[in-house]
């Protein structure tokens, strides 16, 4: 608690101070002391971090770079990446062929770039909590390089990984990525969406249980070596996961309280779960105070307390096998210690997301061991040999995706702020010793479920609108018409979901573009085919050109299309349809 506080407010004294107050509580060892300590200690670390955010003054660029994560695309023909430059972090913009040649660029590798660079905007907190003082626009890509030793290993095995994917269908082998080593770049829309609402979003990424499997399998291995050579290669098997990860926040804090328990071990003085995570968070807030303004590692840091405080208590009180017990525990007491943050970031909380992790969490934790060990093997062999190893993948993969696609598609039921305060009582409850207790947390479990499905919404008859401009038109039937002007595609599958709105009877794309094209695929991923309505020359798939004059009834709807280009301007009247 010390470090975190010492981290947001950063507050620094000079270093002879800090240096007194060390040999002070080294001598009296009071806990007090120590506390006073790291609050100053991490405050004097964060306030120099913000004084080295030293931005570059614009101007033409050119010189080698190192990639810290991998090129992401952005926009329809460009990537982004972050990259370092004489101890400067960049973000890297290029566009167009220059783009194409960083496409399969991996982070670690180092580039020689020209282009223009400018500072980042100071009021860009989220450029400033990742170190990010400047902004590189890419003019061309002159030269490029492996990178270190530790770098080429890493990313031979991520390559190997995706090889060895490349016998899974696209979405299987996003999901596949995102699970085993946090690449999620190959998402869609459509995917993100379905996790997001089954609460299962944190599966897409790679998470600190996926050390857990790492270590699970590596650890035997190590079986007849000595503690401190064991030790060594266990530190050696978290520290490449790490760089194989991309040092993702969640992952730093999985791998720190690894490396804490496995230390304090070889020490002869094990430690339990909680003062594991004291340590690692502490030390990594030492390392970088700028951790603490990151979503990923506050939740990360969150769930874990929730787990290791409650998730033994909560399970000795429910009643049934072990295996039912200690997940349902784990997966209660982890949604509950992070619903504060997602609160108050992304508002309410689905309340699928319980049930969701109770079904895909196990297959997932499987899905992690497999890609660590058949997926690679897989990458090795390729051919026919891959696809028959990825076959338990295809099938776990399945489970989990039509876990989170159910999600999508049911009652889009959710939690709020007195839900959760309710569910938080309801655990105290039942983690009392008192078995009546744990029937009233039930009881009250079970009474927020009911109020929050009742309240899911849906689209009532008449015209809401979605995002941008972007509408749905209802009809008394509940028939949709959804009318596309250039909505970004991820925030239009969202917004229609959390309406509550489900597969149109009539799409109606007003510009035909690339992005209305965009759109019509996604929410066919989801909902299957459906007729869409567009101008001439239009890009949308499927889509049926319309003309001048042309009327369209559904229901009690009579659309009319008024022109036709350079855009569709329609107008809707209510009566009797046809």
């Amino acid at each position: 608690m010390a470090a975190a506080l010492g981290a947001w407010w950063m507050l620094a004294v000079s270093v002879p101070v800090l240096v007194v107050m060390a040999l002070v509580t080294c001598w009296q060892r009071h806990i007090a002391l120590v506390v006073l300590l790291t609050f100053t200690a991490v405050g004097t670390r964060g306030a120099a971090a913000v004084d080295a955010l030293d931005p570059p003054e614009a101007g033409s660029f050119s010189g080698w770079v190192t990639l810290l994560d991998d090129p992401r695309p952005v926009g329809t023909v460009g990537v982004v990446a972050t990259v370092r430059h004489e101890r400067k972090r960049l973000t890297a913009v290029a566009h167009g062929a220059t783009a194409a040649r960083l496409d399969d660029a991996l982070a670690g590798e180092r580039l020689l770039l020209s282009g223009r660079i400018a500072p980042v905007d100071p009021q860009d907190a989220f450029a400033h909590w990742r170190h990010i003082v400047g902004r590189l626009t890419v003019g061309s890509v002159e030269g490029r390089e492996p990178g270190s030793p530790v770098s080429r290993f890493a990313n031979t095995v991520r390559r190997t990984l995706v090889d060895g994917a490349g016998t899974l269908s696209r979405s299987d082998r996003a999901i596949f990525l995102g699970m085993v080593i946090g690449d999620d770049r190959g998402q869609t829309a459509v995917v993100a969406d379905d996790f997001r609402a089954a609460g299962l979003g944190h599966l897409l990424v790679v998470s600190g249980q996926n050390v857990a499997f790492v270590l699970a399998v590596v650890a035997p291995l190590a079986g007849r070596f000595r503690p401190a050579f064991r030790a060594l290669w266990l530190f050696a098997a978290l520290l490449l996961f790490a760089v194989i990860t991309r040092f993702e926040p969640s992952v730093l804090r999985a791998v720190a309280m690894a490396g804490a328990g496995i230390g304090a071990s070889v020490m002869g003085t094990p430690i339990d779960g909680k003062r594991a995570l004291s340590w690692a968070v502490a030390g990594l807030l030492l390392i970088d105070p700028f951790l603490v303004h990151l979503v990923a590692f506050q939740l990360s840091v969150a769930a874990t307390a929730g787990i290791v405080w409650w998730s033994a208590r909560l399970a000795d009180r429910f009643a049934g096998p072990a295996w039912l017990r200690v997940p349902m525990a784990t997966t209660a007491t982890a949604q509950l210690a992070v619903s504060p943050v997602l609160l108050g970031l992304f508002g309410p909380l689905p309340l699928a997301s319980l049930p969701a992790n109770l079904l895909a969490g196990p297959i997932s934790g499987a899905v992690m061991v497999w890609g660590c060990t058949g997926g690679l093997l897989a990458g090795v062999i390729g051919g026919i040999a891959a696809e028959i190893i990825h076959l338990p993948s295809k099938v776990m993969l399945w489970w989990i995706g039509s876990v989170a696609s159910r999600a999508a598609l049911g009652p889009q039921a959710t939690l709020g702020a007195v839900s959760i305060v309710l569910l938080g009582g309801a655990a105290l409850l039942a983690m009392s010793k008192v078995r009546l207790m744990t029937l009233v947390a039930g009881v009250i479990a079970l009474l927020v479920a009911l109020v929050a499905l009742v309240s899911a919404p849906t689209l009532g008859a008449g015209e809401h609108r979605l995002t941008g401009e972007s509408r749905a038109i209802v009809s008394d039937n509940g028939n949709l018409v959804l009318v596309l002007d250039n909505p970004p595609t991820r925030a239009l599958v969202e917004s229609l979901r959390v309406a509550g709105g489900g597969k149109p009877k009539l799409a109606i794309a007003l510009d035909g573009d690339r992005s209305d094209a965009e759109a019509v695929l996604a929410l066919t991923e989801r909902f299957g085919e459906f007729p869409v309505a567009a101008p001439p020359m239009h890009r949308v798939p499927g889509g049926r050109t319309v003309q001048a004059g042309q009327t369209v009834d559904i229901d009690e709807l009579t659309l009319r299309f008024e022109r036709v280009e350079p855009r569709l301007e329609m107008s809707v009247r209510r009566g009797v349809g046809s």
